[in-house]
């Protein structure tokens, strides 16, 4: 019986895998989870701290390798670290309020379809209003619908990564929407 090639087993088969000391298996989990993960924290950090954080992730998965134990979704695992660097960073800056977007870091992140920025034209002042609503929501309403949008997490599972009730997820991210619906809708007239 022959192993599956790494871009065919689950994200804990390669967890398991690169624990064992598999690093292609590391890389496969790498390209799979980069973009929603580097997201999360580009959305409420600037560039520079965003990148801090994200190299922060990934060293603690790395450390935490060998005593991964398969309880649940990967990304739920991953995304639990990522709200643990999230909040470290935070209380190291003495901080856990509105932070700036870096506006140059934003663009290219968000056109993962491909498009390039002149063809998304278009849509760059309806973006630009978007991301300017989204880093005036309050921290924890901000965090849970980057969750649920950018890593398409379940209501449960952001419950589970932020350590609050999944009705207390559920308030955050009603008002969450409800802001920035009003927002939009304001700048679409």
């Amino acid at each position: 019986m022959t192993t599956p090639e790494p871009d065919a087993q689950s994200d804990d088969a390669l967890m398991l895998a690169f624990a064992a000391g598999d690093e292609a298996a590391f890389a496969t989990l790498y390209q799979r989870h980069r973009g929603p993960l580097y997201r999360y924290f580009l959305r409420q950090l600037p560039r520079a701290e965003a990148d801090d954080c994200f190299q922060a992730l990934w060293l603690k998965l790395i450390r935490q390798a060998a005593r991964y134990q398969p309880s649940g979704a990967f990304a739920s695992f991953a995304f639990t670290i990522a709200h643990s660097v999230l909040m470290d960073h935070h209380r190291r800056r003495g901080r856990l309020a509105e932070v700036a977007l870096d506006d140059a870091g934003a663009d290219a992140e968000l056109t993962d379809d491909g498009l390039a920025l002149e063809q998304a034209a278009d849509g760059a002042a309806l973006r630009d209003r978007l991301l300017a609503l989204l880093q005036a929501l309050p921290f924890h309403q901000r965090e849970a619908w980057v969750l649920r949008q950018e890593a398409a997490m379940s209501v449960a599972d952001i419950a589970a990564v932020t350590g609050t009730t999944v009705e207390g997820v559920r308030s955050r991210l009603r008002y969450a929407t409800s802001k920035l619906k009003a927002g939009l809708s304001r700048h679409v007239r």
